[in-house]
């Protein structure tokens, strides 16, 4: 797989998660998901979601061998 390959399957991926979130109403409290390129540390996408979890809509399931989210401090 080349690199333009592997891009273009990492913002797939990034999508179909992206597409799994809540929409963010632009108002309430909201969290900042970015997706990272674990070679390359460049971001691929980012995303707000509320930060209270929408019971209307499911959660993305866990997919394994899939790192979790983790929380990143905010810059002072």
């Amino acid at each position: 797989m080349n690199e333009r390959e592997r891009q273009e399957l990492l913002q797939a991926t990034a999508a179909g998660i992206v597409d799994g979130l809540p929409a963010w109403d632009g108002e309430s409290p909201a969290v900042l998901v970015t997706f990272t390129d674990p070679v390359t540390r460049r971001r691929l996408c980012h995303w707000f979601t509320p930060a209270t979890p929408a019971a209307s809509k499911p959660q993305p399931e866990t997919v394994p061998g899939r790192k979790h989210l983790r929380l990143v401090g905010e810059a002072s």
